[in-house]
């Protein structure tokens, strides 16, 4: 039981870790054209503002649905 508690819990600390990580990337995605100062290309400003936005969303989404789920 001991062993089968702690795979549950290490799986959940796992879990959480990994959808922080994906929201941070979201963020960085989101600023990284005027970080990297790459605005005058307006298409690829553009490709890395959207994608951050849908990795961001999803990344919530995912935390959302794994606290229900609890």
């Amino acid at each position: 039981m001991t062993l089968t508690l702690t795979s549950i819990m290490k799986e959940e600390v796992f879990m959480m870790w990994q959808l922080w990580l994906t929201g941070l990337i979201g963020i960085w995605l989101i600023i990284s054209p005027w970080v990297f100062g790459f605005t005058s290309n307006a298409g690829a400003v553009w490709n890395s503002v959207i994608f951050g936005i849908i990795v961001l969303i999803l990344a919530v989404w995912a935390g959302a649905s794994s606290k229900n789920n609890s």
